[in-house]
């Protein structure tokens, strides 16, 4: 594409040179720029991407575009432009000629329940024939293809560029979990989306928003016509207080869920336990009876979330159920850990107020036994929340360990320090642990037949970020080794027992 031609299609640009040049892909990111690329400079929370257009232009870059003059001297033609997070999604979508408007897309958001019920949209998708592509917090994927991603939703060019793949790959359909970071950074500003869903709102991330209401509005965006989005439908849980708000800000055509009876989709009868539910839905399309090895309250909502969005693109309420049943987990939520223990071992992602305390609830509502409870808070990240975790934790537990997460550049004594005057709050015993494998050891060495271990925080996380350093850490697989080797220290103590 010339230069010229994605000026005339966006107009209102200040050129500086050659308009006449010819650009082959667009870059966000300086360390990965190709020859033949425009460069966009970013301003970001901690450096400004006009800092590194020598490198780019080094690197081949044959274009910039920044909110700034750019820098005297580069000799290729520099974008003035107003916005250059809008006008990045906007150039991204001009070049890979907007895939987004030739696909089905459902965009998932809100704090809690993103990825579960994406997981359960792509499962419906599979069950009614459609081939579809995902993206979110486990990766992007296009049928059974996976591709790595290293946020929610990608930045602007790579989440095009992915979409522009699936479409070539013959998919119809997609799911996109949308954070809040990119609808406030503007990474699907003007992406075509047939359905949007929205889970429900808690605190969370209020490092990067300056509080709730500025958190509410960057999620607002995808409903907004700000957010240029063009949503046909929207389906909204109105049991949750800004779901209620949302459902009569968004106009157009709206689907209501909860367990609310005037909700468009609710709960008739619900039966759960910790291997799965049985529920009865009532629909636009009539009763829709699941019966699935999803556990707990929150995956129904996630459920009632998938099915008013697969009604909406007109999906039999068979395929529903069909999709719906089929998927027997997803990763890291609300998942079993069987190492033939006598006790139960659950490995979740909770890491909002909002998540630990649904989880506890869950088990506490679903298994007789003692709740130990294994979790942490993430360093770098807010900090508000540490108190009332731990307060969640010791009021919902019987015996709770407090962790490192991924502390990142924080001391990890010091985040315990800051957790701990909420597990003070609560009747629980504790400790602070700050070496996770420990503290994971800690508790299975406490558990007893009928009890459950409940390890929070990093779900599928195959890392722990320490410092600067990203080392190999996956809860899953550090649980069932140490099962095995208590199991394995037992059997040698036991012998040793018999031979004194």
């Amino acid at each position: 594409m010339l230069l010229q031609e994605l000026l005339d299609a966006l107009g209102g640009i200040h050129i500086s040179g050659n308009p006449q040049v010819r650009i082959s892909g667009l870059s966000c990111d300086s360390r990965r720029v190709r020859a033949g690329d425009l460069f966009v400079a970013l301003r970001g929370q901690h450096t400004d991407g006009a800092m590194f257009i020598r490198e780019a232009v080094d690197r081949g870059a044959v274009a910039l575009a920044g909110e700034q003059a750019g820098e005297a001297g580069t000799g290729i033609p520099t974008l003035q432009v107003a916005d250059a997070r809008q006008f990045l999604s906007e150039a991204a979508r001009l070049l890979f000629d907007d895939p987004a408007a030739h696909l089905q897309l459902v965009a998932v958001t809100g704090t809690n329940g993103k990825t579960t019920t994406a997981f359960l949209m792509d499962a419906i998708f599979r069950q009614a024939g459609l081939r579809a592509c995902l993206v979110g917090t486990l990766g992007m994927r296009i049928g059974e293809r996976p591709f790595p991603s290293a946020h929610t939703t990608p930045e602007a060019v790579e989440l095009t560029s992915f979409l522009r793949q699936a479409l070539r790959a013959k998919c119809t359909h997609g799911i996109l979990e949308v954070s809040s970071h990119a609808l406030a950074l503007k990474r699907v500003y003007g992406m075509r989306f047939a359905i949007g869903v929205f889970t429900n709102l808690t605190p969370e991330h209020l490092d990067f928003h300056a509080d709730m209401e500025s958190y509410y509005q960057a999620k607002r965006l995808l409903f907004s016509p700000a957010g240029g989005n063009g949503i046909r439908a929207s389906v909204i849980n109105i049991d949750d207080a800004c779901g209620r708000r949302l459902a009569a800000e968004a106009g157009g055509r709206i689907t209501r869920y909860g367990r609310d009876a005037a909700a468009e989709i609710h709960v008739l009868r619900s039966s759960t336990r910790i291997t799965g539910t049985d529920l009865d839905l009532a629909t636009p399309a009539g009763e829709l009876s699941i019966r699935t090895r999803l556990a707990g309250q929150p995956n129904i909502y996630n459920i009632m979330a998938a099915a008013g969005a697969a009604l909406e693109l007109g999906i039999d309420p068979g395929h529903i159920r069909a999709g719906i049943e089929s998927l027997t987990g997803v990763p890291g939520r609300l998942e079993l850990v069987d190492a033939g223990q006598d006790f139960t071992v659950i490995v979740d992602f909770a890491h909002t107020p909002d998540a630990l305390e649904k989880l506890l609830e869950t088990v506490r509502a679903l298994t007789p036994g003692r709740r130990i409870t294994v979790f942490g808070c993430g360093g770098d990240r807010d900090r508000t929340k540490r108190p009332v975790m731990g307060e969640i934790a010791a009021r919902l537990s019987d015996f709770v360990i407090a962790t490192s997460d991924n502390p990142r550049t924080e001391d990890p004594g010091a985040i315990l320090r800051e957790i701990e005057p909420g597990l003070k709050r609560g009747p629980a015993s504790y400790r602070l642990q700050p070496d996770r494998r420990a503290a994971l050891r800690c508790a299975l060495e406490a558990a007893r037949t009928g009890d459950v271990v409940l390890v929070a925080g990093k779900g599928h996380e195959n890392y722990q970020i320490v410092g600067t350093q990203v080392l190999p850490f996956e809860d899953r697989a550090v649980v069932q080794e140490l099962i095995h080797q208590l199991r394995q220290d037992q059997g040698d103590r036991t012998r040793g027992e018999l031979h004194q």
